[in-house]
Order: structure tokens, then sequence, then C-alpha cells
């Protein structure tokens, strides 16, 4: 296994992951937990920008003008579209088939560890840096949407790869 890779994950993980003395399955759930979670700070962001614009941005409804110009909920619903897609991600990296613990490991352990390492360790640095992006933020003015976008791409990318990889290894 790299080393590297195997290490910083460890590190960031805080476990010993996947390893004679972790679990293949309890360490899968592991990755996938950091990776969901920080796709839900990067949606409880993006929620708590979309609630600030609303209050400072978007006038009250009168008489007259019942309903907001759609100029200025625009923002609004491109975050609302962007924030369901992040649930999206995390919800199709919560369902990824678990890793059975019989005779996978074995097979693993040899010749496929580190390179179910490095799915893991994309996932977790491509959840965590759209999760950054986010919650550096200021304003959702300030959400680099192409940028956003281009994160859930590569999870996407990510995800469907390492699923390919566990079925050929299963």
């Amino acid at each position: 296994m790299a080393d590297g890779v195997a290490d910083r994950l460890r590190g960031l993980l805080g476990s010993d992951v996947y390893s004679s003395k972790g679990r293949l399955r309890a360490d899968d759930l592991l990755v996938r937990d950091r990776a969901c979670r920080s796709l839900s700070e990067a949606t409880a962001r993006l929620r708590s920008l979309s609630a600030d614009y609303r209050a400072t941005q978007v006038p009250p409804s009168t008489r007259e003008n019942p309903f907001p110009p759609v100029e200025v909920m625009m923002p609004l619903r491109w975050a609302e579209r962007l924030g369901l897609d992040i649930d999206e991600t995390a919800t199709t990296i919560r369902g990824l088939p678990l890793l059975p613990e019989d005779k996978v490991w074995d097979r693993v352990r040899h010749g496929g560890l580190e390179q179910l390492v490095q799915f893991d360790w994309w996932l977790v640095c491509e959840a965590e840096a759209l999760a950054g992006g986010l919650v550096s933020a200021s304003q959702l003015s300030a959400v680099d949407e192409p940028a956003v976008r281009a994160r859930l791409t590569n999870l996407a990318t990510v995800v469907r790869d390492r699923r390919h990889y566990t079925e050929v290894i299963i």
C-alpha cells in the first residue's frame, strides 16, 4: 500500500484504515461517513447563505408586488438546485455497495488495497474541497458555482470508478 496516502487517510479519519487490525466493512463505512459529513456541511452552508441572501436581498411582498423579481430569485433557485445535487451525491456515496469481509479481504489485501485506498482518498479529498469552497464563501454571490459543479463531477467519477473497481475485485 502507498504508505503516504494510507497514512494521510488514517490521520484524517483517526482510524487504522484497511489494515490487518482494521475491519474491511467498518473502514469502508468510516470513509463514506467522512465524505458524506463534508457534503452535509456544504449543503448546510449553502442553505445558510441562501437564508442570509433571502433576508437581505429579497424585498418583502406588497399588494402591488406580491412576488419578488425573477432576477432577485435566480441565485436562490440555482443554490437550491446545487444543494439538491450535493445531497444526491451524498446519497450515492452512502449507497455504494459494501465490501464483503469473507474472501474479498484476501484478494484486496495483496493486490488491490492500494487502489482502494487511493479511491477513498480522492473521495474524501474532493468532498472536503467542495465543502471548503462553500464554507469559505462569505455570501451567496461569492459561491463559485462552476468550481462546485466541477467537484461534483469529480466525485461522480470517483464513485463510478470505485464502484466498478469493487465489482471487479468481488
